[in-house]
């Protein structure tokens, strides 16, 4: 019994020193160790909400995709609407919202919401969502006209003078970043 016990706590004491010591390398002919702690990426905290799985906050590495935090998320639900989002959108906001294709308060809708493409629409079209002014649809094709790959995520709307964090909530499921 007492073996046992002693060759547990060898084994634990080992295990402990190669915690510390995770890597050794060779350098010249001599040996030096470096702390197991290594350089992590930096970090971003994002949150998701809207048609996934797993709506919520995820900390993902800077320069992550927006595919990478639906995978965060396990993935979009059936409902949502993948010409409103671009998986290879790198993350640059703190919350992406996915928007559905159905009406998800009409339960029995079978119907998709009519939407309007932000990336090529005219201001016509664009004032036909409601929320969209006829001064907020032109600065939105004004900033389009300023803008190469103007719009690559739905938040970024919200950089078009005359939208805020309101006017976003009541356009958020109207619009889209490509047409069908």
């Amino acid at each position: 019994m007492k073996t046992i016990i002693i060759i547990v706590a060898i084994t634990l004491i080992g295990l402990v020193g190669a915690g510390v010591v995770s890597k050794t390398v060779q350098n010249g002919g001599t040996w030096t160790a470096t702390p197991a702690e290594s350089k992590a990426a930096p970090t971003i905290t994002v949150s998701v909400s809207g048609e996934v799985n797993r709506p919520g906050s995820y900390v993902l590495e800077e320069g992550s995709t927006l595919y990478d935090l639906l995978s965060a998320a396990s993935g979009t639900n059936t409902n949502a609407d993948p010409l409103a989002y671009d998986s290879s959108c790198v993350l640059k906001e703190k919350s992406y919202y996915i928007a559905p294709i159905y009406d998800n308060a009409n339960t029995c809708s079978v119907e998709p919401i009519k939407k309007v493409n932000i990336n090529s629409a005219d201001a016509e079209s664009l004032n036909s969502v409601a929320g969209f002014s006829k001064t907020v649809s032109n600065a939105i094709v004004a900033y389009r006209g300023a803008n190469t790959n103007a719009f690559t995520y739905l938040e970024q709307i919200q950089e078009v003078s005359g939208i805020g964090p309101a006017t976003f909530l009541a356009v958020r499921d109207k619009i889209t970043l490509r047409s069908a």
